[in-house]
């Protein structure tokens, strides 16, 4: 009985949620959905990355979810000029459920670095998408579509109507720090790379409900990021650890863990041929109001391409239905080669 219930919860949540947002496990691999104001915050001039996640297999049809992103930025390499901006373009899907309650989302970003010394710089992002949410009405079932002898899909009384789909904008803004080691003359034990910022997603808090006279809005989502790189004693092997807080309405989520990255080989300091292989690994975890999931993770960098493969594994109460299954997510990433490595011979141009 108590397993139903679960199954009824689950099922019903994307209906009752006030608009909690989709996100994904692997924030080092979907950034447009942590802070707008780290776009371009990386070692390149373009980057492309695809997302897919399949969550709760053990029930039948629930979540999955898909993304893309794009990001430009231009000027990063002129040392005349104290401020680079970056372009990026996002999209992301979600369906849930026989009836695929889903959200489909695209939008456009930009970001502006202001430089404040050889190795630090402010950051200043915005982000605008539209949204379509809804459902599929003709793959509900109801009593009025009984013959007498089965189910008749052609019978209807105009149940579902009520369910029918909505469209939304939305604004958000973050702030950000971006320090990157360039140069010698750092202290030795600073990290590579780090990152400290804070993002307000759904700053406008658009309309979001599938009744008209319905006022409910789509909550103001706030998320606190920080991240580091940091060497070891072994020069092909990277301390990452990172953690993200979001707090959206009454939920409100923690994400923290730490990744290891080895080198196998390095990309050249001399040419800024990026030759790169790599493997990084490691686990966060989540917690909600209780601690929610455990997820190890692993990715393979080859190059300018990195794969990356996650699983949440369910440690909360909900085991009982989902039988610690959470959700398998996959991730694909391309980095330009990077002239701006060339620049610099001595650059080490490390990332996750």
């Amino acid at each position: 009985m108590k397993r139903k219930i679960l199954y009824i919860v689950l099922l019903c949540l994307p209906l009752y949620s006030n608009g909690q947002d989709i996100h994904f496990s692997q924030t080092t691999r979907s950034f447009y959905q942590i802070n707008p104001g780290f776009l371009g915050a990386f070692n390149g001039n373009l980057r492309a990355e695809l997302n897919w996640k399949d969550q709760w297999q053990s029930i039948n049809n629930t979540f999955r979810t898909y993304g893309a992103s794009l990001q430009f930025s231009f000027g990063k390499g002129d040392p005349r000029f104290p401020v680079f901006f970056a372009l990026g373009a996002q999209a992301f899907k979600d369906v849930a459920g026989d009836v695929e309650i889903g959200n489909t989302t695209g939008g456009l970003s930009f970001a502006s670095f202001l430089k404040l010394n050889r190795n630090s710089r402010l950051s200043l992002g915005i982000q605008g998408n539209y949204g379509v949410t809804g459902l599929d009405p003709s793959k509900m079932q109801w009593g009025s579509q009984y013959n007498g002898l089965n189910f008749d899909p052609t019978l209807t009384n105009g149940s579902g109507i009520e369910f029918q789909g909505f469209s939304y904008a939305d604004f958000s803004a973050g702030v950000g720090y971006w320090y990157t080691k360039n140069d010698r003359n750092v202290i030795a034990k600073a990290p590579q790379d780090a990152k400290v910022g804070l993002a307000v997603f759904h700053i406008n808090k658009p309309r979001y409900s599938y009744e008209m006279s319905d006022t409910t809005r789509l909550r103001m989502r706030f998320v606190l990021h920080g991240s580091a790189i940091f060497a070891t004693g072994n020069e092909d092997l990277y301390w990452y650890p990172n953690a993200n807080i979001m707090i959206q309405g009454r939920q409100h989520e923690v994400l923290l863990g730490s990744l290891w990255k080895y080198r196998f080989r390095s990309g050249s300091k001399v040419t800024g041929f990026n030759n790169e292989l790599s493997i990084t690994g490691g686990v966060d975890i989540r917690v909600t109001n209780v601690l929610d999931a455990v997820v190890p993770q692993v990715y393979i960098g080859i190059h300018h391409f990195s794969v990356g493969m996650s699983y949440d594994v369910n440690v909360s109460r909900l085991n009982q239905a989902s039988k610690f299954r959470g959700g398998f997510e996959l991730s694909l990433r391309f980095t330009n080669p990077d002239a701006y490595i060339h620049r610099n011979p001595w650059r080490r141009g490390i990332s996750i």
